[in-house]
């Protein structure tokens, strides 16, 4: 059975990219399935990091596609558009570079089942040169924001979302998401959820040498508003006058008039340090080294890295995201590993009212310093509990997948 994997942006570098590598290294187990996928490059990153034989790129900022990579969020961990910025002369040569990769994939490996992340314009253009093949849409939230955002772009490019043969959710929320938005069967709607790579994301063997005084935060994402991200700088600054022992590690990347901000708003600070962006693996290795994991969002579709953080040995605290909990289920929703955060009130999708940021800021802070509290107690997490959250991990979701794939009619 051949499978083509397809997705507009860089594999890695967000949260569909991650998705997108670990259902093609899930699915390599099986000895019936060859594989081939597509996905958006730039000569800076031009590497075969799918490891197929059949490893299709469209490049961006060339001679045909002059821009940088279309994002689907408006913040990218990499230099993008926004389709908001879309011409028309700009999306008439993004849907050609597509459209004739896409028709040389057909003619060369010819698949029997094409799998499109985001249900976008891309998937639009898959079901037109594959209808009559089975072909499989993943939601990732950002394309239903996109849908809102941008409801010009959606009714002229957006089309077919209806007529795909499954389409997985993040969350049972979600699907309803995916009815309003697009008209879509509900019985064609799968909760899949998301998982962590158990490879990458492991607990350290051992906390002994680690003193129990020592707290070591951790924040993995955009410098963004809508991420909470300066929230967290506030919360951060009222802890770290109370407490001298706690530090606050702050990976990821943002837009570069945010940089100056996000400096400015550090500045002084003690016990903060900044990374920029890292490959998953050295993250992770950073990643398990911290005590507790932070998620102010304001705007997740499953906020998959809490989930990453948690397999790593970490507790959380994150906004009260529906997505997660449902995903973690009562278990370990209730056993303290994870605190959630009321959000403020928000509006135009990922923003909050700015009057409501100062409790929201309190209540971050409450949870942190919770969590604080638990790790002094106790550092290490229960071996059972650890077992509950690797039931979210890749290793098991891609079963269901592939069950899904090839035996739902």
């Amino acid at each position: 059975m051949r499978i083509l994997h397809v997705l507009s942006q860089l594999p890695q570098k967000t949260g569909s990219g991650v998705y997108f590598e670990n259902i093609i290294d899930g699915l390599k187990k099986y000895e019936d399935v060859e594989q081939a996928c597509l996905y958006a490059a730039t000569d800076d990153y031009n590497i075969d990091i799918m490891k197929l034989e059949k490893d299709y790129k469209v490049f961006f900022k060339d001679e045909n596609l002059t821009f940088p990579i279309v994002g689907m969020s408006d913040v990218m961990p990499y230099e993008s558009t926004l389709y908001s910025e879309m011409t028309d002369e700009m999306m008439e040569s993004w849907e050609t570079a597509f459209t004739e990769k896409l028709n040389l994939i057909k003619e060369e490996f010819n698949p029997d089942i094409i799998i499109s992340h985001h249900l976008w314009i891309l998937t639009s253009i898959v079901y037109d040169i594959f209808k009559g093949k089975k072909i499989v849409g993943i939601c990732h939230n950002t394309d239903l924001r996109q849908s809102e955002k941008n409801k010009k772009m959606k009714e002229k490019y957006v089309r077919n979302i209806e007529k795909l043969d499954i389409i997985f959710s993040l969350s049972n929320s979600q699907k309803e998401e995916i009815i309003r938005i697009y008209g879509c069967d509900e019985n064609k709607i799968i909760y899949l959820g998301a998982g962590y790579n158990e490879k990458i994301f492991y607990p350290m063997e051992s906390y002994e040498k680690k003193e129990k005084n020592d707290i070591e935060l951790l924040y993995v994402g955009k410098y963004d508003e809508s991420k909470g991200f300066f929230e967290l700088i506030e919360a951060f600054k009222i802890i770290s006058e109370k407490r001298e022992n706690v530090r606050l590690t702050l990976i990821g990347a943002g837009k570069k008039n945010e940089i100056k901000r996000v400096e400015n708003a550090i500045e002084g600070l003690k016990n903060i340090e900044l990374l920029g962006f890292l490959p998953q693996k050295e993250m992770a290795n950073i990643m398990r080294t911290k005590d507790i994991f932070i998620l102010p969002s304001y705007f997740e579709g499953l906020g998959l890295i809490a989930v990453e953080a948690l397999g790593s040995g970490l507790r959380a605290v994150t906004t009260d995201i529906a997505g997660l909990r449902e995903l973690l289920g009562d278990k370990i929703n209730s056993s303290g590993v994870i605190e959630y955060i009321k959000m403020p009130t928000i509006y135009d999708t990922d923003k909050a009212v700015e009057e409501e940021k100062p409790d929201f800021v309190n209540r971050l802070v409450k949870g942190i310093e919770k969590q604080i509290e638990n790790t002094k107690e106790k550092r290490e997490i229960d071996r059972g509990l650890l077992n509950e959250i690797s039931k979210n991990s890749w290793e098991s979701k891609i079963a269901l997948f592939y069950k899904n794939i090839f035996e739902k009619n």
